[in-house]
């Protein structure tokens, strides 16, 4: 059991990882003027995240139909929220260097696939290519609203899969209908990130009048899912302390 929890916790801390990882190619498209380029290695990443779905939903459904406890199912969730909190602020605060390897991928990829430029930008030498830099992250960046919005789409879209396994958890004999809750709470998220964050963020993308907006869209976008790990894990937190369950 502590084994698969264990896997439980790094495939979904993995998952969220990657896919901030990916911002990298939009920055390193927009900046090399390579757009379209990047945000399809965005999108080929993001999508690459499925296979660690193939480990991390069984796994957890296993966990919720052994019998596991609504008090060890909330640590679970507490330590898989704070471990994807610490890697998405190395993410944010490297993504710089983040956005400068996929600008060598984009040079690898000249005459290779995607996966072998992948793999060849992983065991590329620093001083093969120098990349061209972006403003690293500072809370200046970040703008308000946009902060705000990505937030609470974000609140939608990393809870979806714990919070529906967790009404399992408390209602074992309807586990099957509750679990279907999942599509609920992503279809929150997808709505508000489809029609509006990334239509806002590649309408920036595609703009050379201002220089900036477009990596303060990027930033605002990155935090507000940042603060939605931070909070996620306060509130789980919260309700252990509390033994509300």
């Amino acid at each position: 059991m502590f084994i698969l929890i264990i896997i439980v916790v790094l495939s979904f801390s993995l998952i969220h990882a990657i896919q901030i990882h990916a911002f990298g190619g939009r920055i390193a498209g927009r900046i090399t003027k390579r757009v379209a380029l990047g945000t399809t290695m965005t999108e080929t990443i993001i999508k690459s995240t499925g296979f660690l779905l193939i480990v991390f939903l069984p796994f957890l459904a296993y966990l919720v139909e052994s019998g596991i406890s609504i008090n060890d199912y909330l640590i679970l969730i507490s330590v898989a929220y704070t471990l994807t909190f610490l890697l998405s602020i190395f993410m944010l605060t490297k993504l710089n260097s983040i956005q400068q390897f996929y600008q060598l991928v984009f040079y690898k990829y000249d005459n290779n696939t995607i996966p072998v430029a992948l793999l060849k930008s992983l065991i590329s030498k620093k001083s093969d290519f120098n990349g061209k830099t972006c403003k690293n992250f500072t809370f200046e960046l970040p703008i308000f609203k946009k902060t705000l919005v990505s937030f609470i789409a974000y609140i939608f879209l990393v809870s979806g899969y714990f919070f529906a396994f967790m009404l399992a958890v408390l209602y074992p004999d309807n586990r099957l209908t509750v679990s279907q809750f999942t599509t609920i709470f992503h279809g929150f998220g997808v709505v508000i990130f489809a029609f509006y964050l990334d239509p806002m963020l590649s309408r920036s993308i595609d703009s050379y009048e201002d220089d900036e907006i477009w990596l303060k869209n990027i930033y605002s976008i990155l935090l507000g899912r940042v603060l939605s790990y931070f909070v996620v894990s306060i509130v789980i937190l919260f309700f252990l302390l509390l033994k509300v369950f």
